[in-house]
């Protein structure tokens, strides 16, 4: 079973929870960390090579470039949490370069982390309240999650392991002939899968990948425009508000007003 490049999820930053009931999800894998809890009856997980049956509670976890999907088991239910990178930020950091032992959680641990969605769910309107339970919930897996050193998983098809690099270099000085070079192939033909799987040009993802971290960092009001910039890899402001003007339309300043998501434009 081959993974599939979650590119919608990919493209929209905001915090999300998306509800199914006995409903199969595709293979698939993204940037974000993607938290599912179990809210009626039995579901299969399958989270990498890991595979394990979920009772009502149970919660699994997706760091990014993970593989998952989920299979209800008769009549069930399950939700799922999709965090944004500001609130993972933290969290990431201290995690990085290390993979979950197992992704799933149960009994005291998944209790916190599923009281913690119903307060988010009790007050859906309220930013504040959302993002300290997010971090709760972050705080509860970081306790009660083994983590082990080793490469972060990313399927094991080429454009998995071509988004992952990319994932892992966008902020240094990479190039499409640099890109298809580490794997071994001509440029045109790396272009040409990355284009019929992800429907974007790679130099155009990769100056997403930019364009998102420097709105990340900006949100965060700790830094100057100029250090935003050449922290996500541009190699100047210049540069940098040509890109965002041709990808999004308008200016950083009038984006940031807007308070728009970070999509892009097809």
């Amino acid at each position: 079973m081959q993974a599939k490049f979650g590119i919608e999820r990919e493209l929209d930053q905001s915090f999300r929870v998306i509800d199914y009931h006995n409903g199969n999800g595709d293979f698939h894998f993204h940037s974000q960390i993607e938290i599912m809890i179990v809210t009626d009856g039995e579901v299969d997980a399958l989270v990498n090579d890991h595979r394990k049956r979920l009772r009502r509670g149970d919660v699994s976890i997706a760091m990014g470039y993970d593989t998952h999907t989920y299979a209800p088991v008769v009549d069930a239910a399950f939700s799922v949490l999709i965090l944004p990178p500001d609130v993972c930020r933290d969290f990431t950091a201290a995690v990085g370069g290390k993979t979950i032992a197992s992704p799933f959680v149960c009994g005291a641990a998944a209790e916190k982390i599923g009281a913690c969605f119903r307060e988010i769910r009790a007050h859906e309107k309220e930013t504040l309240t959302t993002k300290g339970n997010l971090y709760v919930i972050l705080g509860v897996i970081a306790r009660n999650v083994a983590f082990e050193d080793g490469t972060p998983y990313a399927g094991s098809d080429l454009i998995s392991k071509i988004l992952f690099f990319i994932h892992e270099h966008y902020k240094e000085e990479i190039s499409l002939s640099t890109i298809a070079g580490h794997f071994g192939y001509n440029a045109s033909y790396i272009s040409g899968l990355f284009k019929s799987c992800v429907n974007l040009g790679i130099l155009r993802y990769v100056n997403f990948l930019r364009l998102k971290n420097v709105i990340t960092l900006l949100r965060e009001r700790k830094y100057s425009t100029e250090f935003c910039v050449l922290e996500s890899g541009f190699r100047s402001v210049r540069t940098f508000y040509r890109a965002f003007r041709e990808e999004f339309g308008c200016s950083p300043k009038e984006y940031m007003e807007q308070g728009r998501s970070v999509l892009v434009r097809h």
